[in-house]
């Protein structure tokens, strides 16, 4: 999956990267091209005007006497129609070595027709050198002269539009003086940056000499032109490579989680069978002992093994009880019964029978029940079962002669219950995963402690089912404290589990 997502997102990349650079390269065609209509356009009304005013000079002096060799070059042809024939010599090689000479006469009928064509020649040449001498002072005026800036202006802006590019511009005339750049009219703001893409051509390509005056334009808005242009390509294709990602990543996330359940549910069959099987062990030994003749059954020996049975069978109640409750849960099939409760009275109730077994452990359980509105609407009986959870975990997981705080306090709308110990604590690393069901902290099980993994996952139901809050603080080493935060007024989904 990580080959092929990387491999589309590559092509897709690659896809539009192309485009963008067809896109440019179509751009700067067309940016050229406009330039280069902008010089074809201003050569094309110089020699306009030229030929529009331009008056023929028919006494313009040319020599002729290399075509014409008997013909004085400085009379018209009509002067000569008076010698009768006009002889019109050539020489060439005839591919031997050899010259050959051929003359050519042409009598007085033919001299009009010559004459009429030698004319015409005369008259081209002679405009040809008018235009040379008009071009060669064009080239010797000042820029601003021969090309006014406002008409340069509007020629540039009617090139761009006609090849269809109507993003903003900037340009300016750049020529070299002394061998540095120099500006000589133009965009007065014009400052292209480092990376902008410059365009630029020749002005005048045919003065001769020809001067280094460069017509120059960029287009601010040319990139975010570029990536506008591919945006119907750029944006499906980014979001529908970050919907394969979030796919990608959410699929591998339920695949781990998947294998980190089933070990979890492994590990919750392992410990299941060890609970289930130590009770059924014992009860199975002490009916032995009852059915066995050699076993004298004094009314001691009798009370003892049917307390072992009746102890056993409680506490193989209780798990199995655990294991329905969150099956009940897993469902959606628990109801609650809510009800006015005083968590102050709850709390001493709860402390008071188990105050015994934190005696026989050596430690102490402190009360400091101090809300002084411990009033709220709940499930008494699943309220008590959370209570009793917490200390039987402080307990399990206190170092010898443990330290326990069950206190209440009333903070911002809530009743607060918190128990506090002194015990081995949580690693910060698994303090959000055990609220999970069949999660349990790896080194739960230094002191022996076993179970399911089920209690903090029944403790964090049921006060998610009153709209409360569960936090902890813990600290490796040194103890766990567990605050449950009950609302005063709980309105919301009232009466039934979230």
């Amino acid at each position: 999956m990580a080959i092929a997502a990387a491999s589309l997102i590559g092509v897709q990349m690659m896809t539009i990267k192309q485009t963008s650079e067809l896109q440019e390269k179509n751009f700067s065609f067309q940016a050229n091209k406009a330039l280069l209509d902008v010089t074809d356009m201003i050569n094309t009304s110089e020699l306009s005007f030229f030929f529009t005013n331009d008056a023929e000079q028919s006494d313009f002096p040319y020599n002729s006497s290399g075509i014409y060799p008997n013909s004085n070059p400085n009379l018209p042809l009509s002067a000569l129609e008076e010698s009768g024939e006009i002889s019109v010599h050539r020489e060439f090689s005839d591919g031997k070595g050899r010259t050959i000479v051929q003359s050519s006469f042409f009598s007085q009928i033919q001299t009009p027709s010559f004459q009429s064509g030698y004319n015409r020649k005369r008259a081209q040449d002679a405009q040809t050198l008018r235009l040379q001498l008009f071009l060669k002072e064009r080239a010797e005026l000042p820029l601003p002269l021969r090309i006014p800036p406002n008409i340069l202006a509007q020629v540039l802006d009617t090139a761009l539009k006609r090849n269809n590019i109507l993003l903003d511009y900037k340009f300016t005339i750049l020529t070299q003086i002394d061998g540095k750049n120099g500006h000589i009219m133009g965009s007065e703001d014009f400052n292209p940056g480092k990376n902008t893409r410059l365009y630029r051509i020749l002005l005048f390509r045919d003065d001769d000499p020809v001067k280094p005056d460069y017509l120059c334009v960029y287009f601010p808005d040319q990139s975010h032109s570029f990536l506008k242009s591919t945006s119907f390509l750029i944006i499906p294709s980014l979001t529908l490579t970050l919907i394969i990602i979030v796919i990608f990543i959410v699929t591998l996330q339920i695949i781990l989680r998947q294998k980190k359940i089933s070990q979890i549910k492994n590990d919750f069959i392992n410990n299941m069978t060890h609970e289930l099987k130590t009770p059924i062990s014992t009860i199975s030994l002490a009916s032995q002992m009852l059915r066995d003749s050699s076993v004298s059954l004094s009314s001691s020996t009798v009370d003892h093994i049917s307390g072992v049975i009746f102890d056993e069978s409680k506490r193989l109640s209780n798990q199995v009880e655990k294991v329905l409750q969150m099956a009940v849960f897993n469902e959606g099939k628990l109801k609650l019964k809510f009800s006015q409760i005083d968590l102050n009275k709850l709390a001493e109730t709860v402390a008071s029978n188990f105050d015994i077994r934190v005696l026989n452990e050596n430690g102490e359980l402190k009360t400091d029940l101090l809300a002084e509105n411990p009033y709220i609407k709940g499930d008494e009986v699943h309220i008590t079962n959370v209570i009793f959870n917490l200390l039987d975990n402080a307990v399990k997981y206190s170092k010898s002669n443990p330290q326990i705080e069950l206190s209440t306090e009333n903070k911002n709308g809530f009743v607060i219950v918190q128990v506090k110990d002194n015990g081995i604590g949580i690693p910060k690393e698994h303090q959000t995963q055990i609220f999970e069901r069949f999660y349990r902290v790896p080194t739960g099980n230094i002191h022996n402690v076993k179970g399911f993994g089920l209690g903090l996952s029944y403790v964090k139901r049921i006060i998610d089912a009153h709209n409360g809050k569960l936090k902890v603080d813990s600290t490796l080493g040194k103890g766990t404290r567990f605050r449950l935060y009950f609302p005063l007024k709980n309105t919301q989904n009232y009466g039934k589990e979230n």
